[in-house]
C-alpha cells in the first residue's frame, strides 16, 4: 500500500511539472501573438519591429535565438489566423499577476513604437488590450508615456 501511494504521488509530481511546461510554454505563445499582432496591426511588417520582438523574447523569457525563432514562426501563424485579442489575454489573465501583466503592457507598447511612429490602429489596439489585461488608464498611461520618453517620441 505504501509503495502504491508513494508512486501515484511521484505520478503526480511529474504530471504538475508537464502542466506547468504546457502552461509556460502557452503562455510564452500568447506574448508572442500579442507581440505580432502589434507589429502588423498598422498592414506593415516593420524589421524595426520584428527585431524588438525578438530582443524582448530573448530579454523576458531567456530564450536562445533559435528558440525565439521558432516562438516567433508558431507565433505568426496563430496570429493570422486569430481573430481576436480575447483568447490570448485570457491566458495572460489566467497566469499572470498584475505586475507581469504590466510587464507584457510595456512589451507591447515598445513594439508599437519601434517604429518611432503610434498609428491610430496602434493606439487602438493598446487601450483595448490595457482593458482586457485589466491595467487601470492610469497605469496604462504611465508605462505607454516612460517607453515613449525612452524612444524619444514626445
Amino acid at each position: 500500500m505504501k509503495k502504491f501511494i508513494e508512486k501515484l504521488f511521484k505520478r503526480k509530481s511529474s504530471e504538475n511539472k508537464n502542466e506547468d511546461l504546457i502552461s509556460s510554454s502557452l503562455i510564452e505563445e500568447a506574448v508572442a501573438v500579442l507581440l505580432l499582432r502589434a507589429a502588423n496591426i498598422d498592414g506593415k511588417k516593420d524589421a524595426k519591429e520584428i527585431d524588438a520582438i525578438k530582443k524582448l523574447i530573448i530579454q523576458q523569457f531567456d530564450y536562445d535565438e533559435q528558440k525565439t525563432n521558432a516562438l516567433i514562426t508558431s507565433a505568426s501563424d496563430k496570429e493570422e489566423s486569430s481573430t481576436d485579442l480575447f483568447e490570448w489575454s485570457k491566458i495572460i489573465n489566467d497566469h499572470y499577476d498584475l505586475d507581469n501583466k504590466k510587464i507584457v503592457f510595456r512589451m507591447m507598447c515598445e513594439i508599437i513604437c519601434a517604429d518611432g511612429l503610434i498609428d491610430p490602429f496602434e493606439s487602438n489596439l493598446i487601450r483595448r488590450l490595457s482593458g482586457l489585461l485589466y491595467i487601470s488608464d492610469k497605469d496604462a498611461g504611465i508605462i505607454k508615456k516612460q517607453v515613449m520618453k525612452e524612444k524619444d517620441m514626445q
